[in-house]
C-alpha cells in the first residue's frame, strides 16, 4: 500500500508539473504570437502609409501646383484628384490622402479627397502643436520619418513625401494615415483563442491526472499495476487526440485533416515494415504534425482568399511553432520531429530547415507523403477532392524532389492493394490543378 501510495503522489505531482507546464507554454505562445502579430500588422501598415505617399506624390505635378493654388482648378487638377480618391477607396486600411504647400503660415491646402472632412484648394490650415518640432525640415523641403498618433482622427500612422517640380524645388508634401485601431481588436482576440485552448488543455490534464491517481491507489497488485499502464497508455492517446481535435477546430478548412493523416501515416509504417510498437508511436507524432497552428491567428489560417506573403509566411511558421510546443514533452521526445521536420522536402526546398534527403527523419518522410496525399483527396468546404488517379499520378511526380521516393513507393504498393481509395469513390472527383501552395484553397 505505500508504494501504491507513493506512486499516487507521484502522478499528483506529475499532474502539477504537467499543468504548470500547459500555464507556460500558453503565456510563452501567446507572448510570442502577439509579439509578431503585432509587429507584422505594423509592418504591413508602413509599407502601406510610405508606398502611398510615395503614389501620389509622383501623381501631382510640381509645376503646377503654384498655378492651382492661385489660378484654381483645371482639367489636370480634377483628373490628380480624382485618382488620389480612387487610391484611398482602393487601398485597405488608408484613411486619408492630402497634398499641401507648407509655408510659414501654415499649410495651403492643394488636394483633400476626404469626401466628409476635406479642406478645399488653397484653405489654410494652421500647424498643430505636433508640428513645431518639423516645421524647420519641412519649410527645407526635407524627409519626414513615418509618425503615430492616437488622438480624434483615430489611432494613426502618418507618411510625407516631398512633390519637387522640375527644378527640383519642394514645393508641396503628400501625405498618408492608415488605421491601426483594429491592432487591439486582433490582439484581444487571438489571447482569447489561445487561453480558451489552454484551460481547455488544463482541465483534461487534471480530468486524467485525477483518474490515474484515484486507479494507481486501488491497483494492490502487479497485475492491476500492468492493467494501470496499459491504461496510462490509452489516455495518453486520448491527450494526444484531444489537441489533435484542437488543432482540427481551429483551422475551419481541414477539419479531420490530423486524424486522417495519422491513419495513412500508420499504414505507410506497417508497410515499410516497422513494428507495431513504432507504428503506433508514428500515428500518435502524426497526429500533432500540425499542432503548431494554434500559433497562427485565425484571420490568416482560416482566410478564404489567396495569402499575402506575409501570411504565408505565418503559415509556414507553424512547423517551427510545432516544434517549440512539444519539444519539452519527455515522455515521448520524437513527438515534436512530426511538427517540425513534415514540411522538409528530399531536393532540399522545403521548411523550415531545408534538410535534404535521409537528413529528413523517416517518420517525417511518411508523414509528407501522408499530409500530401489528403491535402489533395479530402473534401474541402471551396472544393471537391481530387480524383484519386489524378492524385497517385502527381505523387508519383513528386517522388525524389518533394516526397522521399521509398515512401512513395510504399504508397503505391498500397495502392495496388487496393488502400487509399475511399470506399465511396466511384472514380469521379475534380481535375482542378491545386498545387499552388500560396493560396488559401491549396494551403494545408
Amino acid at each position: 500500500m505505500a508504494k501504491i501510495k507513493t506512486r499516487a503522489d507521484r502522478h499528483r505531482r506529475l499532474l502539477v508539473a504537467v499543468g504548470i507546464l500547459i500555464i507556460v507554454m500558453a503565456t510563452a505562445i501567446t507572448f510570442t504570437s502577439v509579439r509578431v502579430l503585432v509587429t507584422q500588422i505594423r509592418s504591413d501598415r508602413e509599407n502601406v502609409v510610405t508606398g502611398s505617399a510615395k503614389l501620389a506624390s509622383r501623381l501631382v505635378n510640381g509645376d503646377m501646383v503654384s498655378q492651382w493654388l492661385t489660378q484654381g482648378k483645371d482639367d489636370e487638377y480634377e483628373k490628380t484628384f480624382n485618382t488620389l480618391a480612387e487610391i484611398v477607396k482602393d487601398t485597405p486600411h488608408l484613411q486619408y490622402i492630402y497634398v499641401y504647400q507648407i509655408l510659414e503660415d501654415g499649410c495651403h491646402v492643394v488636394f483633400d479627397p476626404d469626401t466628409e472632412t476635406g479642406c478645399e484648394l488653397g484653405e489654410l490650415v494652421e500647424f498643430d502643436e505636433s508640428f513645431e518640432p518639423l516645421i524647420p525640415t519641412l519649410l527645407a523641403g526635407g524627409n519626414i520619418d513615418i509618425m503615430e498618433s492616437n488622438d480624434s482622427y483615430g489611432w494613426l500612422l502618418t507618411g510625407y513625401e516631398p512633390i519637387f517640380d522640375s527644378d527640383g524645388n519642394c514645393v508641396a508634401y503628400a501625405g498618408a494615415d492608415i488605421s491601426l485601431d483594429e491592432v487591439h481588436d486582433y490582439t484581444v482576440k487571438y489571447v482569447t483563442n489561445i487561453v480558451a485552448i489552454a484551460v481547455v488543455s488544463l482541465l483534461i490534464c487534471v480530468f486524467i491526472g485525477a483518474k490515474m491517481s484515484i486507479s494507481n491507489q486501488k491497483a494492490g497488485e502487479v497485475e492491476l499495476l500492468l492493467e494501470q499502464q496499459k491504461r496510462d497508455k490509452e489516455l495518453m492517446r486520448e491527450i494526444i487526440e484531444a489537441f489533435a481535435k484542437v488543432v482540427d477546430l481551429k483551422d475551419s478548412y481541414t477539419q479531420g485533416h490530423s486524424f486522417r493523416v495519422a491513419k495513412y501515416t500508420q499504414m505507410l509504417a506497417r508497410e515499410l515494415g516497422y513494428d507495431e510498437e513504432s507504428v503506433e508511436k508514428y500515428y500518435n507524432i502524426a497526429l500533432l504534425h500540425d499542432i503548431g497552428k494554434i500559433g497562427v491567428p485565425d484571420n490568416v489560417l482560416n482566410k478564404p482568399g489567396k495569402l499575402t506573403d506575409e501570411e504565408y509566411d505565418l503559415i509556414k511558421s507553424h512547423a517551427a511553432r510545432g516544434y517549440d510546443v512539444l519539444k519539452s514533452i519527455s515522455l515521448m521526445p520524437e513527438i515534436a520531429i512530426g511538427a517540425e521536420f513534415h514540411h522538409e522536402r528530399p531536393d532540399g526546398k522545403g521548411y523550415p530547415n531545408g534538410l535534404k534527403g535521409d537528413e529528413i527523419p523517416m517518420v517525417a518522410q511518411i508523414i509528407g507523403v501522408a499530409d500530401c496525399f489528403d491535402a489533395m483527396y479530402s473534401n474541402r468546404p471551396y472544393r471537391a477532392r481530387m480524383n484519386f488517379d489524378r492524385v497517385v499520378s502527381i505523387i508519383k511526380d513528386v517522388s525524389g524532389t518533394q516526397l522521399s521516393s521509398e515512401v512513395v513507393e510504399a504508397f503505391l504498393r498500397l495502392v495496388e492493394k487496393g488502400e487509399f481509395r475511399a470506399p465511396d469513390d466511384d472514380g469521379g472527383g475534380t481535375f482542378e490543378d491545386i498545387s499552388n501552395i500560396r493560396s488559401k484553397q491549396e494551403e494545408t
